[in-house]
């Protein structure tokens, strides 16, 4: 269920009113389209005479919208494309009035990733993207505008018991005794995880729709509202299963690409925490699946589709925390 609601009335009067004026083409014309791609935005493609495509969102979230914009300016300079917003308005009275905040942003002429008729491909291309991406480091974790450098243990051990816990109420699924198997084997690594101090920026929502390539094979990340600085393991974990699936072919290419373009370095400390992050991410499908698979008719929460069925989700994880 969309979280936003606006007519298409009221979306070309914000185009005609507010938009147009403030990109100097108050008298151009123009044709919009209303998608029904967005979760719970309502996004339009947007055409001005004389002016780039543009895509125009609708939040009821201001955060979200700041998000996207720092984000974008963050990626842009380090060289890391994104599409650029030519326009933002958290004003409180356009919020009155429509019942969200607005964020316009150039139309990128491309595919995403699962459009291509073979997808493999471009995962050469999208793993010296993302590379490039997690090469950009610092010593504090979290969102970009705020940098924390101890405590990363404290933040994972209780979103791993959340989570844990949420699994564990669906019994037909997965045992408390399973669970408590899991929190275990996670306690584990504790010293390793505390003793992080270079943390790569991150996606951390790396679908197939949010990786675009252009026709001169230029790759764009969308959707960067949830930009932080994190283990690159959580990003390359979420890659490889949203691109890859279960396929051991596409999986060992996808590996291949990535970590051969990694520093000594970096490979020593991926090494190091794998298994963890590995089963982090596993862990995050299981407790979004599970509750898609249990409440089917829930159209108050995002039901993303998760790149592993519940039961390989399950197997996956037996299998890495079995020793």
């Amino acid at each position: 269920m969309k979280e936003v609601n606006l007519s298409k009335e009221q979306i070309d009067l914000y185009i005609k009113d507010h938009l147009l004026p403030q990109l100097s083409r108050d008298h151009a014309s123009y044709h919009f389209e209303i998608t029904d791609i967005g979760q719970r935005s309502i996004i339009t493609y947007l055409t001005i005479e004389d002016f780039k495509p543009l895509v125009l969102k609708a939040t009821k979230k201001k955060h979200k919208a700041e998000h996207m914009w720092e984000g974008t300016r963050h990626l842009q300079s380090h060289g890391i494309k994104a599409p650029e917003i030519t326009h933002l308005n958290l004003s409180r009275k356009t919020f009155k009035r429509f019942g969200c905040y607005f964020v316009c942003e150039e139309k990128i002429e491309g595919k995403v990733f699962m459009e291509f008729d073979n997808p493999m491909d471009c995962l050469s291309l999208v793993a010296e993207n993302f590379v490039r991406l997690h090469h950009i480091k610092r010593a504090g974790w979290g969102r970009i505008d705020s940098s924390k450098r101890h405590r990363l243990w404290s933040y994972l051990k209780g979103t791993i018991k959340k989570k844990l816990k949420n699994l564990s109420s669906y019994k037909k699924l997965f045992s408390s005794k399973q669970c408590d198997h899991y929190w275990q084997w996670f306690t584990i690594y504790k010293d390793t995880i505390s003793g992080y101090n270079k943390f790569s920026l991150s996606h951390c929502d790396p679908h197939m729709h949010n990786v675009m390539i252009n026709d001169t094979r230029e790759v764009y990340l969308l959707d960067v509202d949830a930009l932080r600085y994190l283990p690159l393991s959580i990003d390359f974990y979420k890659l490889q299963y949203n691109f890859c699936q279960d396929d051991e072919e596409k999986t060992s290419k996808w590996q291949q690409e990535y970590l051969s373009r990694l520093s000594r370095e970096e490979l020593e400390e991926f090494n190091k925490s794998k298994d963890f992050f590995h089963c982090y991410v596993l862990l995050d499908f299981a407790q979004r699946g599970a509750y898609n698979l249990t409440h089917p008719k829930d159209t108050t929460k995002s039901h993303h589709i998760y790149p592993l069925s519940l039961k390989k989700t399950q197997a996956l994880m037996d299998e890495i925390t079995k020793g």
